[in-house]
């Protein structure tokens, strides 16, 4: 079987890099046999939303350098609530270059703060608009983690800060990523992460089955509304 290479590219902050989710991602698409492989890059900066991005010229030298499929972006956490025009503009900007490489362009909806859960419903809405706006792929990460914390809140998603995502959060954010770019569930995929010779995850079946579900039907809920491949 001939084999796929998707060039993804992830723009962004700590909410992309923490436990490598990247890596992460690639491997969840390695553990099965479909025919398709996944190159990871990233431009990513403590703290750094999309207007530090767009100011930031490697950036944008990093999205005209390659054949790109997918670039996607991250904005701060609280971006689009404490600014969203400046969300709005310089998602729209760096699409624009984005779509000079015929590639396609995903928002990461990131989550709430475990400490604001009643802000997650603004910070989604603010992503669909623009998703909306932009014709770009939404990839609801911040509506899945919202799930989990419905159904079993004894999962812990975050970090020990409360902001950021703990390795199994990092996994449920691949498991929607995997859901988004291949339109499938990824249901039975591994429930383990290894990299730099340090185990990041090691699921057990059951939960990582639960994980992995929940990421499908929040993305199969979405599909038809905006525009996921």
């Amino acid at each position: 079987m001939s084999i796929v290479l998707l060039n993804v590219l992830f723009i962004g902050n700590s909410h992309t890099y923490l436990n490598y989710m990247p890596r992460m991602l690639s491997t969840l698409v390695a553990s099965e046999d479909r025919g398709f492989e996944l190159a990871v890059d990233q431009c990513t900066g403590e703290g750094a939303g999309l207007a530090w991005h767009w100011e930031n010229s490697p950036t944008r030298d990093a999205i005209r350098e390659k054949a790109w499929d997918y670039v996607v972006l991250q904005d701060r956490s609280g971006g689009p609530l404490e600014e969203p025009d400046s969300f709005v503009r310089h998602a729209g900007l760096l699409d624009k270059e984005i779509r000079k490489k015929n590639a396609k362009t995903m928002l990461f909806l990131t989550w709430a703060k475990r400490s604001r859960p009643d802000t997650q419903a603004a910070i989604a809405d603010a992503y669909k608009m623009t998703a909306h706006k932009l014709h770009a792929v939404l990839v609801p990460v911040g509506l899945a983690w919202e799930t989990i914390h419905r159904i079993d809140p004894g999962i812990e998603l975050y970090h020990q800060d409360g902001r950021h995502a703990n390795p199994t959060g990092s996994y449920l954010t691949a498991c929607v990523f995997y859901s988004v770019m291949f339109n499938t569930s990824p249901e039975g995929l591994t429930g383990s992460f290894h990299y730099k010779g340090k185990v990041w995850v090691n699921l057990e079946k059951g939960r990582a089955s639960l994980l992995q579900k929940v990421a499908w039907k929040t993305v199969s809920t979405l599909h038809t509304l905006y525009g996921l491949p």
